[in-house]
């Protein structure tokens, strides 16, 4: 579909190539410059230099005197400024076309189509079996989480999987604690806590006697083997906290297509390993380990060690291959931290000299920074340093219940104990989450109790309050007027919220191109902002006219329902009291 903006810019195109003073191939337009009173610009520096003329602002004079404008157009008005033609909005069409549509669509607002017919598989959150999912893991589960939305809000066929750490050499050291040690009685109260605590103490005294680490070799090679005690204590460790990761999942409301972990593709792992070898990929080294190499293009590894364990990169190149065979998918993305970077590097090329030429082209890794303490050290399991992610949403929780219990004591609000409670949860999680996704996700954040469960500013409570107070208006007015002049929404304030709206779709497809939710919460945010201004400034309910009232009202839908959109892709819920 093609929305507003999308018709404005078409419109402004095609009458700079009526004018025959530039080809309508040469005609790119941009964002004026913040402080230029415009909502498109023209720059007219090669159409100036293709027309002969050294000057641009004469040939943008030139241009813009030659411009007609239809009556019925979106464009307003077109004038010179320097070497730019500048279009703005005719403000009677705009706003009518724009809040039509948005009132319109609804919760369809925004939609785009230009993933018909293509599938896409994504790979994000990927804890490890036998831990807690720490703070660390958020990054990976929220952005993936709102890459996907955006994606399949364009249509897109999105594929979500899970792929779990529940295979490799830490399971060795877990089964080789249990052989010396076995499980306390602790293991049946809170047993992810308690494989926590055994991993710790194994890896701390590994350190102590080198030689627990053969033994924990050895204990992973048995799993590779078959081993039954092996594999029957394996299924139990993955069973168990598949039980409380769902748990988690379901707070922050993430779902999975998949959950295919590294143990899936155990069984292939041999005949990739060979079909390396066969293809003069991989060469057997005198120690007996199988390495890759590239020539200087990047760092060799290894493909199998010496003992006949595999590593991550055997297990995603299978899975790589995997997700060819099975879904041949447009593109297969992977959101997991920047640190893994030559990692997928060298998965990718390997997979490409394979001659899986296609998904090593059209497999792309989303990288993002990761969560350090205070120091700035990163977090870490085996220093027993780590945060759990349940511990960052039970404090949010606790402090959420504490701002609503505040405004109900200053008669702020008078939600009933259910409603309390409903709020919270969703204020508390949509916190946590929006802190992490309105952030460049290549830079690193440290980790701060106090800007990570922020409620005012730029956070996701702000924008929820500002969409509990749309719905105060209309509930108020009991009934929101079918046919609405929107002509009449001439303001600064009214026009500023309507041109926010009217990004919406491009902000979406943008996001969608570059992977980057963070243009999704810049945007939600701004609608919050900008009716906050209108709302201070102007009167809905009380509006001096009943066709004024009615035109404010549909805004006030308008904006309600595309706040509730927004928050729907970066994966937060809006309630509609606070």
């Amino acid at each position: 579909m093609e929305y507003a903006l999308e018709r404005l810019r078409v419109q402004c195109a095609e009458l700079l190539a009526a004018t025959g003073l530039v080809k309508a191939d040469a005609v790119t337009l941009t964002d004026p410059k913040p402080n230029i009173p415009a909502d498109l610009a023209f720059p007219c520096f090669q159409a100036a230099r293709a027309a002969g003329i050294n000057n641009p602002a004469e040939f943008a004079a030139k241009l813009a005197a030659a411009v007609q404008i239809p009556a019925d157009s979106l464009i307003g008005k077109v004038e010179a400024a320097g070497p730019f033609v500048n279009f703005s909005v005719n403000p009677s069409n705009f706003t009518t076309e724009t809040l039509s549509e948005a009132l319109k669509l609804g919760e369809d607002y925004g939609k785009g189509d230009s993933g018909t017919g293509q599938t896409l598989t994504i790979d994000f959150s990927s804890p490890n079996i036998a831990r807690k999912m720490h703070v660390g893991h958020l990054r990976s589960t929220v952005i993936g989480n709102s890459i996907r939305n955006i994606l399949k809000f364009l249509g897109y066929n999105v594929i979500a999987d899970n792929h779990l750490g529940d295979w490799g050499t830490q399971f060795g050291s877990l089964l080789a604690a249990h052989d010396l040690w076995g499980w306390s009685e602790k293991i049946n109260e809170n047993p992810i806590e308690e494989l926590v605590e055994i991993y710790a103490r194994f890896h701390k005294a590994s350190e102590e006697d080198p030689k627990l680490r053969d033994l924990a070799r050895d204990w992973f090679r048995r799993l590779e083997e078959g081993d039954v005690k092996a594999r029957e204590l394996w299924k139990w460790m993955v069973d168990i906290t598949l039980l409380e990761f769902a748990k988690t999942y379901a707070r922050l409301g993430v779902t999975f297509d998949l959950q295919h972990g590294e143990s899936f593709y155990e069984p292939m792992l041999d005949e990739v390993v060979q079909e390396a070898q066969d293809k003069g990929i991989a060469k057997v080294e005198p120690s007996g380990a199988i390495s890759v190499g590239f020539d200087e293009k990047l760092p060799s590894y290894l493909l199998r060690k010496q003992d006949g364990a595999t590593l991550y990169q055997t297990r995603d190149i299978a899975t790589c291959i995997y997700r060819w065979r099975e879904y041949q998918p447009d593109r297969n993305i992977y959101v997991v931290g920047q640190e893994q970077k030559l990692h997928f590097q060298q998965v990718f090329e390997t997979v490409r000299l394979m001659g899986y030429t296609e998904i090593a082209e059209r497999s792309v890794h989303i990288p993002f920074g990761k969560i350090t303490d205070a120091q700035g050290q990163r977090f870490s399991m085996r220093r027993g340093t780590a945060i759990f992610l349940d511990e960052v949403l039970d404090e949010a929780l606790e402090r959420a219940r504490a701002v609503i219990a505040e405004k109900i004591t200053e008669g702020k609000t008078d939600l009933t104990a259910d409603e309390q409670e409903y709020a919270s949860q969703i204020i508390s999680v949509g916190a946590v989450i929006f802190n992490d996704l309105y952030q460049d996700p290549g830079r690193d954040i440290r980790f701060d109790w106090d800007k990570m469960l922020a409620f005012d500013g730029n956070s996701a409570p702000y924008i929820q309050y500002t969409h509990a107070r749309c719905c105060s208006i209309l509930r108020k007015a009991e009934e929101l007027p079918q046919d609405a002049n929107y002509t009449l929404l001439s303001s600064v304030e009214e026009q500023a919220v309507v041109k926010q709206l009217a990004r919406f779709p491009q902000v979406v497809k943008r996001a969608g191109l570059e992977f980057l939710p963070a243009v999704i919460a810049e945007w939600t945010y701004g609608l919050a902002r900008e009716f906050a201004r209108f709302y201070h400034e102007i009167s809905v309910l009380e509006a001096p006219t009943p066709e004024l009232r009615a035109a404010r009202l549909g805004l006030v839908a308008a904006v309600a329902t595309n706040l509730r959109n927004g928050l729907a892709l970066l994966g937060i819920k809006a309630p509609e009291r606070m």
